[in-house]
């Protein structure tokens, strides 16, 4: 398989997932104003607000299938990373607007009707967005980068959310014109409110943590060390380790103290062979040494 397939695969999902979203949004937009109902304006406005950030994931899964060999091999990374906490400030736009309306209609409670086009709606798309989360789920498996994991968190949390807007828009259905009706309707909006905050949280540790260059997981790092303490024998001490993560990939950086009289040609036949352990010991990184001075 060519170094390219993977983000060939990730940009044909990411066209499929913009096409159904924005369909999505113009059938949803159209239920919310015929029923009036918040859990329909919550699943519209979610859409809604989320199809900007699937925009620029499309343009970023572009630009990364495109990008020539050399050119922003930290940078690029960092625009996946980017492109999933664009999520961020959008869902905290749906959130200020569904607490508005939600207490509106706590306080002045009103039938919901005409929710049967939007029931249809939400059925249908609920296939939809479990179909696009299992394509997710298998390119997150396969090849993880900061927007498929976005991608990611936004099915599976767009499936949650698919399936208990269907129970309480049952319930407002079920309830017709009482009164009760306008607080099934209120509790929908309420998880969907709930499912949000949980993805917002997930998608800004993440990209906050790769942004800012933190340093790799407990894991990894203790798989490098495992790696170093194997091929002791080919150095003198280790001063320091230092990584970073960029998109999908690691780069690691390992200072190491080799004898002052080795030769230039041995130094650098046990440099290449530290590398290669420390790279077989944990796949996906990228180990530079760098000998420092005595």
């Amino acid at each position: 398989m060519s170094p390219e397939a993977p983000h060939q695969d990730q940009h044909r999902a990411m066209l499929i997932a913009v096409g159904c979203e924005t369909l999505a949004f113009v059938c949803s937009l159209v239920a919310a104003l015929l029923a009036d109902s918040l859990t329909l304006w919550a699943n519209c406005l979610r859409i809604g607000l989320e199809l900007p950030a699937s925009f620029f994931a499309l343009y970023v899964t572009h630009r990364i299938l495109r990008a020539k060999t050399g050119r922003f091999d930290y940078g690029l990374g960092k625009w996946e990373d980017l492109s999933a906490l664009i999520n961020v400030p959008v869902m905290i736009a749906a959130l200020g607007f569904l607490t508005v309306r939600a207490v509106q209609t706590f306080h002045h409670p009103h039938p919901v009707t005409g929710t049967g086009f939007g029931f249809i709606i939400l059925v249908i798309f609920a296939g939809f967005n479990f179909v696009l989360l299992r394509r997710f789920y298998q390119l997150h498996q396969k090849a993880s980068t900061p927007v498929i994991h976005a991608q990611f968190v936004l099915y599976r949390n767009a499936a949650a959310a698919s399936v208990l807007s269907l129970l309480a828009l049952g319930g407002t259905q079920i309830a017709g014109s009482h009164p009760a009706a306008a607080y099934f309707d209120i509790l929908g909006a309420a998880i969907l409110a709930l499912i949000m905050i949980h993805g917002m949280t997930i998608l800004v540790r993440h990209s906050l943590s790769a942004l800012l260059d933190e340093a790799v997981e407990d894991s990894l790092q203790i798989r490098i060390q495992r790696a170093l303490t194997e091929t002791s024998g080919n150095y003198r001490r280790l001063h320091r380790i230092r990584s970073r993560r960029s998109g999908n990939r690691v780069f690691v950086e390992v200072f190491l103290e080799f004898d002052s009289i080795l030769p230039a040609g041995q130094l650098i036949e046990c440099s290449e062979r530290i590398k290669k352990h420390i790279e077989r010991s944990a796949p996906g990184t990228e180990v530079w040494i760098v000998p420092v001075a005595t």
